[in-house]
């Protein structure tokens, strides 16, 4: 029985120790505290984290849980940038915006420093209901915190993200001035890096600089004035009806016409044709080089506020787009027709080069074959 006593004393004393010594063991072990700074801009995302050195071990690949000297964070910027970019996501109306590194440096803090992380994520349309999704440490760490200072809107709130409140949602309220512009800048970065409506449009010039020199300048600028006409009228045709869903073809077909499209003209411009007929060839493929715009342009969504009006402004920043291409293009082709060997090099070496492009298009788009961002 004594023993039996002495045996149920010394449990009490061991659970005793240990229940007092417990919150020594807390305080030992902190949970993780990241700061972050939160700004935007019309259509970008700025996040700035400051990490504690002690926090990185993880993320730096480093071997043991140890906090890293300055040199090692250093040597391992871009590892640690891959890290929290892949820990950190921004959507805008339920797209994602690709986030990169924008800026890197240290700062000193008691007992070791910080590194101060800015990332970008920049956005295709103008900010309007962002979604950041915030997942650093976490998996270290289920205490973590991230202490956010958010300036929006001409706002400054605070925010505090924890394991169970990981998103931050900050809603920005567009008028329809807002949804023009917006729509219209991306009509006229949608022609600049559309790199087939480009090859096409240039296809259709090539034979501008030989009238300009053979016969008038009266005649060139009225084949000019033809060809882009009907193209600008049957992509804008087309755009609307396919945007609004009153004409529906498959992206993929659609993309493939468009391969084929430059491919024609460039056969065309290397065995000669009447100009006359330049027209209704440019009308007819207009009509499908809309469709392609108008893939695009629901990829990136169409608002309900403005619809109208942001459909307009997104064709007329093509427009746009497509006659800086004309007159940036056409005096070049004159210069060049003065050459007396215009027609064989620039005509039709030219319409060779578009000829490859459009069958490396084609190839592509038809069997989905992964080529680089040019040739998609």
């Amino acid at each position: 029985m004594l023993a039996r006593e002495r045996v149920t004393h010394w449990r009490s004393l061991l659970v005793l120790i240990t229940l007092l010594s417990w919150p020594l063991t807390a305080l030992a072990h902190q949970s993780s505290v990241v700061f972050l700074q939160i700004s935007s801009e019309p259509s970008a995302l700025l996040v700035t984290l400051r990490i504690a050195n002690g926090d990185l071990y993880e993320a730096l690949g480093l071997p043991s849980d140890r906090p890293p000297s300055r040199d090692e964070a250093t040597r391992h910027k871009d590892r640690l940038a891959s890290y929290v970019l892949s820990k950190i996501s921004v959507e805008n109306l339920g797209r994602l915006c690709p986030g990169q590194l924008h800026a890197s440096e240290l700062a000193d803090r008691h007992e070791g420093f910080f590194v101060v992380e800015t990332l970008r994520f920049e956005c295709p349309r103008r900010l309007e209901d962002v979604r950041l999704a915030y997942n650093l440490f976490f998996d270290l760490d289920p205490r973590h915190q991230g202490l956010a200072q958010v300036d929006a809107g001409g706002r400054t709130q605070e925010h505090i993200l924890r394991h169970g409140n990981r998103i931050l949602t900050l809603a920005q309220p567009l008028g329809t001035v807002d949804y023009a512009l917006d729509y219209l800048r991306l009509g006229v970065e949608h022609i600049f890096t559309g790199y087939d409506h480009l090859a096409f449009l240039v296809g259709l010039l090539l034979l501008a600089g030989g009238l300009w020199h053979q016969q008038s300048r009266r005649r060139a600028l009225a084949y000019i004035l033809r060809v882009v006409t009907a193209f600008t009228v049957a992509h804008s045709l087309t755009l609307v009806l396919s945007a609004l869903r009153w004409v529906s073809l498959p992206s993929r077909w659609v993309e493939v016409a468009i391969a084929l499209s430059i491919g024609y003209v460039a056969v065309e411009n290397i065995v000669g044709v009447p100009v006359h007929r330049r027209g209704r060839l440019a009308f007819l493929f207009g009509l499908i080089h809309g469709l392609g715009f108008a893939s695009v342009l629901r990829e990136l969504g169409l608002p309900a506020k403005g619809l109208l009006a942001s459909l307009l402004c997104f064709n007329l920043g093509v427009e746009l787009g497509q006659l800086t291409v004309v007159l940036a293009v056409l005096p070049l082709l004159v210069g060049l027709a003065r050459w007396h060997r215009y027609q064989t090099v620039v005509v039709r070496a030219g319409s060779g080069v578009l000829l490859v492009l459009s069958l490396l298009w084609f190839v592509g788009r038809a069997f989905d074959m992964q080529w680089p961002v040019l040739l998609r």
